[in-house]
């Protein structure tokens, strides 16, 4: 246990620090770099290099950005910046090794321009092939005109709970993507294989017909593979419980994915602590159509979700004090949703605890809200009026 605490409060000080030193439109002085022992100025060096490389990659952006033309016209404007050669040499296809900035374990030594693409997005974030230098792909949005460093602080929420539910021994099949804010303005997401739940109901009809299509299985639940759905079942419970105690909001079912083996998982934390631009939202996020993919509200698969809700948020509760006292660490580093009302931060996540409740009042208090937000005939045509809206958009 300590050794989690002592991880995350390392990752914790990294966010305040991305949130207070931002190099990335400093010169680092040459003076500064040759300080210190040889160890120390070696890694000054790799940072030297690597927010030269971010520099780099936010110019192009901007260059991408003033191109006219529609999203086709961008996109290969943006590989063909990214295949140009300088003095004989490519800043971005061939490159001398750096460590990832979003995972330093990896280094890397090019990028490839023909599997560059933009998001169908206001911004138009990137994704990037990056190479290996042991060949292997890694993939990466990088975002320039956002400030990533609310989605980076959630993130390492999510990964908390991952590891303290684990501990547990209770696996509810997370994915806790990474995600680097290099600055205010700019930063990388790790890339993960997936498709929104909006596009699967608009190309598959439904969530089941996805499913069968990827991991048909005769004799499995609704002719989907049992690993499938039990995976489907568990990260829905989980990210409800988790996302309901983060007060996330702006849900919608364009910011749910869904991969090929029934991980559903969500993005985008533009809104937390209660924060919602939609009226009246639901305590969680829990769809028809979300019920409806484990077989409907008399189903197996949907009682053993809601089990999985209650037993997550039992597990979680006894952590609150942990949770409580990181978010506390993070009301002076100016995260925009913690800014707005740095004094009532902490007593925002505690509320959702509901500490003053027993374990079994604690239980049937979860069980009214999913109940609750599974009858929420408001939050549905809220999400109509957003399908609507994306369509134009479009």
């Amino acid at each position: 246990m300590r050794i989690i605490i002592d991880h995350l409060l390392t990752s914790f000080y990294e966010i305040i620090n991305a949130g207070i030193i931002n190099l990335h439109n400093k010169n680092i002085a040459p003076h500064v770099i040759c300080q210190g022992g040889k160890e120390t100025r070696l890694r000054r060096c790799v940072l030297a290099e690597q927010q030269r490389f971010v520099n780099r990659l936010v110019n192009l952006m901007k260059a991408v950005q003033r191109e006219s033309g529609n999203r086709r016209k961008k996109i290969e404007r943006l590989q063909s910046l990214l295949g140009e050669m300088e003095v004989g040499k490519s800043n971005f296809v061939n490159f001398d090794p750096i460590p990832l900035p979003l995972d330093p374990e990896l280094n890397i030594d090019s990028i490839k321009p023909e599997k560059t693409t933009l998001f169908k997005s206001a911004l138009m974030p990137a994704k990037l092939v990056f190479c290996t230098v042991d060949r292997e792909e890694y993939l990466v949005i990088f975002k320039h005109g956002d400030d990533l460093r609310q989605d980076q602080l959630i993130l390492q929420i999510i990964s908390l709970m991952d590891k303290l539910l684990r501990k547990e021994n209770l696996d509810l099949k997370l994915t806790p993507y990474r995600v680097l804010a290099s600055s205010t303005k700019h930063g990388f997401m790790q890339y993960v294989e997936s498709v929104s739940v909006a596009e699967v109901l608009a190309t598959e009809g439904s969530i089941q017909n996805f499913f069968r299509k990827h991991a048909p299985n005769e004799k499995g639940p609704h002719g989907i593979s049992p690993d499938v759905m039990d995976t489907y079942v568990k990260s829905c419970a989980g990210y409800c419980v988790i996302t309901y105690i983060l007060g996330v909001g702006d849900r919608h079912l364009d910011n749910l994915l869904l991969t090929k083996t029934g991980k559903l998982f969500h993005i985008d934390f533009g809104y937390i602590l209660g924060r919602d631009p939609k009226p009246l939202p639901p305590p969680m996020k829990l769809s028809r159509e979300m019920v409806e993919a484990m077989g409907g509200t008399q189903s197996e698969q949907y009682q053993e979700f809601r089990k999985q809700c209650y037993t997550a948020f039992l597990h979680l509760r006894r952590y609150a004090n942990l949770i409580l006292n990181l978010f506390s660490l993070m009301v002076d580093a100016n995260i925009p949703d913690i800014a707005l009302e740095p004094d009532k931060t902490v007593k925002k996540v505690q509320d959702k605890f509901r500490l003053d409740l027993s374990d079994e009042e604690a239980v049937l208090y979860m069980q009214n809200l999913i109940d609750d937000s599974v009858g929420a005939l408001f939050a549905a045509v809220v999400e109509q009026i957003h399908k609507f809206a994306q369509y134009w958009r479009r």
